[in-house]
């Protein structure tokens, strides 16, 4: 297990940077304006809001998540963005995630949001989702990485620390790590996904070698590869090796895709 000297459950070190970043864009802001107002600063300053709020703010909108200022009495307002369905760098890239160490720490997010908050609680879920954090129980998610920054945000801009509480945990139900991770994670289907991808690129690459194929169903052909890779993975919770189940297929799927990626444009 890698060690961690620093850690600690109440101090996350991103959070940490963030706010003082956050902090320092205020202060500077704020001086230009007292020396831009000449002594009238505390009219210029009404409606001022923290760097650090607009920071947060842009980071879910990356995400694909966009979120609407509350007005007095009522809960901030979530909206998608189409642009955001897909985790495209992460399906892209999954062995970064893969070869990190797990710290044997769980970080499990419990809410209860009000009935009369249904779109927030349903677009909090495929918020969570996009994340790939795994649904435990109910309103009950569970992540191996830490997502104190992302919780940070979403406290900060859509006001979820009124609903929900964040804890880090080495034990839940008493269970190991792997038998947690498949209790959170659907794997059975995601393997059953998998599997077809594997079998379809296998057939692929046997009509590749045995017809001719012009540049148009090339173009054609890694397009629709592409896009089923990515639908695929996206269901991919990509964890640590330390929790896969024994018969997880996810790096053979992307060295397949990989290879069978530049076998096309090489024929292009």
């Amino acid at each position: 297990m890698k060690a961690n000297w620093f850690h600690h459950p109440q101090f996350c070190p991103r959070v940490l940077g963030r706010c003082a970043t956050g902090q320092l864009l205020d202060l500077v802001c704020l001086l230009g304006r007292v020396m831009a107002a000449r002594g009238r600063y505390w009219s210029l300053s009404r409606g001022f809001k923290s760097s650090t709020y607009y920071m947060a703010a842009q980071r879910l909108r990356r995400q694909g998540l966009v979120v609407s200022s509350s007005r007095a009495g009522d809960v901030a307002q979530l909206r998608l963005e189409p642009k955001g369905l897909q985790q495209v760098s992460a399906t892209l890239r999954p062995e970064r995630f893969w070869r990190q160490s797990w710290t044997g720490r769980w970080y499990v997010l419990v809410y209860d949001i009000p009935e009369r908050q249904c779109a927030y609680r349903q677009l909090l879920r495929i918020h969570l989702k996009r994340l790939r954090m795994g649904n435990l129980q109910g309103s009950v998610w569970l992540s191996a990485r830490d997502i104190r920054p992302d919780y940070d945000d979403l406290s900060r801009v859509a006001e979820l620390s009124a609903y929900a509480f964040l804890f880090e945990a080495r034990t839940v139900l008493g269970q190991t790590g792997k038998a947690l991770a498949a209790a959170a994670w659907d794997f059975q289907q995601l393997h059953r996904a998998q599997a077809w991808f594997l079998e379809t690129l296998q057939a692929t690459r046997q009509h590749l070698a045995a017809g001719h194929w012009t540049a148009a169903m090339l173009l054609t052909l890694l397009r629709e590869q592409q896009s089923a890779y990515l639908t695929i993975m996206d269901a991919d919770p990509l964890l640590p090796a330390e929790l896969w189940p024994d018969d997880y297929l996810g790096p053979q799927v992307y060295r397949a895709h990989q290879a069978l990626a530049r076998q096309l444009v090489h024929r292009l």
